[in-house]
């Protein structure tokens, strides 16, 4: 071998050891970036995260209610029901929170909102359903005022003295 193809070959092991290591220092720099977005992911999971919404009452006005409306009123064979007061229907409060708080959680995961989708869906059917906490309530319009009415409380009496101490 002549010492020209020798500075060649090893000016050519030089230049592929310097793009190895390029691609290394590349390759080092992408997991530590995908470390640290999982570290990210994984401290959210955990509950260091804030909420996006402070209240109920804001993820409902300004998430819920634009994102997923529903024609209330007469539609087709359906009718859907609203209370702009949903707030002072105590089942309805209830079902938003939950919503609201499993939606938080859920936009923190990578595939988180799929079963939130899937409650919403189930949720959202009881709670503009013909027996949801919305039906006696009328939202307002060409064809009239607004009207709320809470649902009548059930009846309901007290056990037993005795009856839930049956597992002692």
């Amino acid at each position: 071998m002549t010492a020209v193809s020798t500075e060649q070959a090893q000016a050519g092991a030089v230049t592929r050891i310097d793009e190895l290591a390029t691609e290394v220092a590349r390759l080092a720099a992408r997991v530590s970036e995908l470390q640290q977005a999982q570290a990210e992911r994984q401290q959210a999971s955990d509950g260091d995260q804030p909420p996006l919404y402070s209240t109920v009452e804001e993820w409902v006005t300004t998430y819920l209610l634009p994102t997923f409306p529903r024609p209330v009123g007469e539609v087709g064979m359906t009718r859907w029901h609203w209370c702009e007061q949903w707030w002072r229907h105590d089942e309805a409060v209830t079902r938003l929170t939950a919503l609201w708080y499993g939606w938080e959680q859920a936009r923190l995961q990578m595939t988180g909102m799929l079963p939130w989708l899937r409650e919403l869906d189930h949720q959202l059917l009881i709670l503009y359903g013909g027996d949801g906490p919305f039906r006696n309530c009328a939202v307002g319009g060409d064809l009239g005022e607004n009207r709320h009415h809470s649902s009548p409380e059930v009846p309901a009496q007290s056990a037993p003295e005795d009856w839930w101490r049956w597992w002692d």
